[in-house]
């Protein structure tokens, strides 16, 4: 058996990282009767929904847009065409990443362990995955990228759930950008994210797209949510809930409203191997589980 990427946290009350099952959203999605979306202009409205109200500088030259399974899809895309390359990530980023790297890539290494180097790629969440925040060095990470040509894949699957409203993504180094629907709504089952690429890369993702070959009732669930939801609407209603939360707990509150950050020393039973321990509210504020 192989050994365990990150420690097994999602049994714990705060463990994992979850939607929210928030009343208004399950409502709506229980209403929504088996129908077929037009995925063209669910992902023309998905593409401006997600960047509303926030300044992601130079998101317009990614104009190969592609639905995408959830962010996860798109992972496997991105890491196809680079297999022959050393992957690099922080050492409590999404663990899908590096069960990735454990089991396919022939090298990969921590991202601070050592310098960047030409035949690298690089993979970061942002909002980062184990604080819901900019990662550690990101910007000057982006710069070394460009210089060094390295391919660069963004996951950006908490961006609607966080108040970072400003990204530069003008680095020509960036090849991918993904995010999905399944951290603003309780849609992890329907599959529901988006893919942008600056060049077109004729894969497999494409090819679906390209013939409709798609889960069209999560198309248009995720097109029904979106048209009847701001993409800062659970921020806005759960911000007041997280600081108060936090406050109780002793914790700091992260860009993303469904964590709270420990410093070592406090609930260090949920550490991902960070130098911040991430908390996630989301069952315990639904109440699938109970303290």
């Amino acid at each position: 058996m192989n050994q365990t990427v990150l420690p097994p946290l999602r049994h714990k009350p705060y463990g994992g990282a979850w939607s929210i099952h928030d009343p208004e959203s399950v409502s709506i999605i229980d209403s929504i009767k088996p129908t077929q979306g037009d995925t063209k202009e669910f992902l023309h409205d998905y593409s401006q929904w997600f960047r509303a109200g926030k300044d992601l500088q130079g998101i317009g030259k990614f104009s190969n847009v592609d639905f995408s399974a959830g962010t996860t899809d798109t992972f496997y895309m991105f890491y196809f065409r680079h297999l022959d390359r050393r992957l690099r990530l922080f050492k409590d980023e999404y663990f899908v990443h590096h069960m990735i790297a454990r089991n396919y890539f022939k090298d990969h290494m921590v991202i601070d362990q050592a310098p960047l180097q030409k035949g690298d790629v690089v993979v970061m969440s942002c909002p980062f995955s184990n604080t819901g925040t900019l990662p550690d060095n990101f910007y000057s990470i982006l710069a070394k990228c460009d210089q060094l040509k390295i391919p660069v894949m963004l996951d950006l699957a908490y961006i609607n759930i966080s108040n970072i409203s400003h990204l530069n993504l003008e680095y020509d180094c960036i090849q991918t950008i993904t995010t999905s629907l399944s951290k603003v709504f309780p849609v992890e089952n329907f599959r529901i994210g988006i893919r942008f690429e600056k060049q077109l890369y004729d894969d497999p993702m494409v090819a679906v797209n390209q013939n409709n070959y798609l889960n069209l009732h999560s198309v248009n669930i995720g097109h029904t949510l979106i048209k009847k939801f701001s993409n800062s609407w659970l921020f806005e209603k759960y911000r007041e809930k997280q600081l108060s939360y936090c406050e109780k707990l002793g914790l700091e509150a992260s860009d993303c409203v469904i964590f709270g950050l420990a410093q070592k020393g406090k609930f260090d039973e949920y550490n991902r191997g960070g130098s911040k321990t991430r908390l996630c509210f989301s069952r315990v504020w639904d109440e699938r589980i109970t303290l």
